[in-house]
């Protein structure tokens, strides 16, 4: 039976302690562990996983966990069965590009078969009749040699027999997570005691790299002990544009397959959380780009679901589709695949908020499957319309990506909002779509309802799936009371997936399969722990995902004054 509780990784890193720190031990007087390592992975090539946090983040609606402005957009009412929400899963990761599923599990939490059994049920018809399915497997974190021995073993006799249990060559594929809180020597016998019972295994191994402790760069003498260990490595590393190059210099010069490891941003909103900020979709497109370049002979995405590390590439609220289109493209160029889709898309990406002064970062972005070449901008306007900046155009060529950027500062005061708009043109000039962004709210410096902590967090919307509010729904309550959201409600035309409201960028009450919603406080803490804390002033904003899965975006309610402060409206 699978076994769904209430805690991330990170938050089980942090309960174990030193218990998950590795220490690391000479290796054996022949330089190598006693147990061979498997097969070579070059039957393997060119396939496209994403690591997976099943535990904590739920695909139906809970009234244990409440998730911030980002969420799965195809997250359910609850009591949804739970088989058809994973099959569900697994076809978004199908049209992401992704070959397979690597599913986090924790030592003295689960059973090496917990969650993937549900997996392997949705992915078992996907290999008949000779098709090229979708693959799983767990990704482990373990902190004793038993604890992994036992998982494997658990996780071996689940997978026998199974179309969709990862393979290369005879060998099953396990990842691990934090390789370094075993010792080689330790894996040397965990994988001597597993193969004993005539279970080959390929093991690819995360190395806990943590270059933020090592002045942003790689310590290769954490890893060396470690380089005939596993068959492939993998990153997971919020510096990975600083230590990607070295790492994969690192894996190829031991003769180990670089297995990948890209984040499109890092935002961990908890008490002494990391940032890395995503600029739009700039890191991950670079990341994976890079990551192709650096001769990885797979690619993972870090990760399909992380909502409390803001890592999720998987469809969400705030990212629709933009994050898994990219990762679409490049799982195609990287497998000399033809793309699904044949479209000419863009992608308007901007901040969910901003504070006067400060500036600006907003993008527009072109994924162009048509024969043609286009041309993108993306510029600004100010709540009326008016335009207050402009990049310069970018020819995007037939095939490929590319994005048009502006950055500067624009002249807007705090209790006001601007847009982003992008454009696509054909390369006669003409008008080909123009998209509208979710507003950026904009407050006065020193303002109390400015979000904390004031990370640059961002909505996209594509072409495809954008529409308009006030086609949908409308707000009542606005003048009800001018300083407090307390009595604005939601009314849309018809039912619709899930309607929001987002005040101060927190979430304030939603409804799924729903017609209409009253505001409700923020909730005083989200998953994973983030503690939230605004007032009654700023702005409201609401947002209603259609079946269909367009998103939509009101237009802000700003409140100008309090009469206090704390969690909530």
């Amino acid at each position: 039976m699978t076994r769904q509780r209430g805690a991330t990784r990170r938050t089980f890193l942090a309960l174990a302690g030193t218990a998950l720190v590795g220490t690391t031990v000479a290796c054996s007087a022949s330089g190598r562990p006693g147990a061979t390592r498997g097969p070579s992975s070059a039957a393997a090539q060119q396939q496209v996983w994403a690591h997976m946090v099943p535990q904590g983040l739920p695909l139906a609606e809970s009234e244990d966990i409440h998730y911030g402005s980002e969420r799965p957009l195809s997250l359910a009412p609850a009591g949804t069965d739970y088989a058809s929400l994973v099959s569900g899963q697994l076809e978004q990761g199908r049209a992401a590009g992704l070959t397979g599923m690597q599913i986090l599990l924790l030592e003295g939490e689960n059973r090496g078969s917990d969650f993937v059994i549900d997996w392997m049920d949705a992915a078992d018809p996907t290999w008949q009749d000779g098709a090229e399915g979708f693959a799983v497997a767990p990704c482990l974190l373990v902190s004793s040699r038993d604890g992994a021995v036992e998982m494997i073993r658990q996780y071996a006799e689940a997978a026998d027999g199974r179309s969709s249990a990862a393979r290369v060559e005879d060998a099953l594929v396990v990842w691990i997570y934090n390789a370094r809180s075993l010792s080689p020597e330790d894996w040397a016998s965990c994988r001597e005691a597993v193969e004993e019972s005539g279970t080959r295994l390929h093991l690819v191994a995360e190395l806990a790299t943590a270059a933020s402790q090592h002045g942003d760069s790689l310590d290769t003498s954490l890893l060396d002990p470690y380089a005939d260990t596993f068959e492939a490595v993998w990153l997971f590393e919020d510096r990975e544009s600083q230590v990607l190059g070295d790492f994969a210099a690192w894996a190829a010069a031991h003769g180990t397959v670089f297995a990948g490891g890209t984040l499109p941003g890092y935002d961990r909103e908890t008490s002494h959380g990391g940032y890395v900020d995503a600029r739009g979709t700039q890191l991950w497109r670079t990341q994976l780009e890079r990551a192709r370049s650096a001769g990885a002979a797979w690619l993972t995405a870090v990760t399909w679901n992380d909502a409390v590390e803001h890592t999720s590439v998987q469809p969400t609220t705030d990212w629709g589709t933009t994050r898994a289109d990219l990762l679409a493209h490049h799982a195609a160029a990287f497998r000399g695949r033809e793309p699904e889709d044949k479209n000419l898309t863009a992608y308007v990406t901007s901040p969910q908020h901003l504070v006067a002064g400060q500036e600006l970062l907003v993008e527009g972005l072109a994924i162009n499957h048509e024969p043609q070449d286009a041309r993108v901008t993306v510029r600004v306007t100010d709540a009326d319309g008016t335009t207050l900046a402009t990049s310069q155009e970018v020819t995007v060529a037939a095939g490929e990506v590319g994005a048009a950027v502006l950055e500067r500062t624009v002249r807007v005061s705090g209790g006001g909002h601007v847009v982003a708009v992008v454009e696509l043109r054909d390369a006669s000039g003409e008008l080909l779509s123009s998209t509208r962004g979710a507003p950026v709210v904009v407050f006065a410096a020193g303002d109390p309802a400015i979000p904390d902590p004031p990370r640059r967090r961002y909505y996209s919307l594509s072409s495809a799936s954008s529409v308009d509010f006030s086609r949908w729904a409308r707000i009542e309550g606005e003048d009800d009371d001018a300083a407090s959201p307390a009595n604005l409600r939601v009314l849309a035309e018809r039912t619709v997936r899930s309607v929001e409201f987002l005040h101060n960028t927190w979430p304030a009450g939603l409804a799924l399969d729903a017609r209409e919603l009253s505001y409700r406080a923020p909730p005083a803490s989200l998953v994973g722990g983030q503690e939230v804390a605004t007032v009654p002033q700023g702005f409201t904003v609401a947002r209603l995902v259609t079946d269909s899965g367009e998103i939509a975006y009101s237009a802000p309610v700003h409140h100008s004054t309090t009469s206090g402060s704390g969690t909530g409206g």
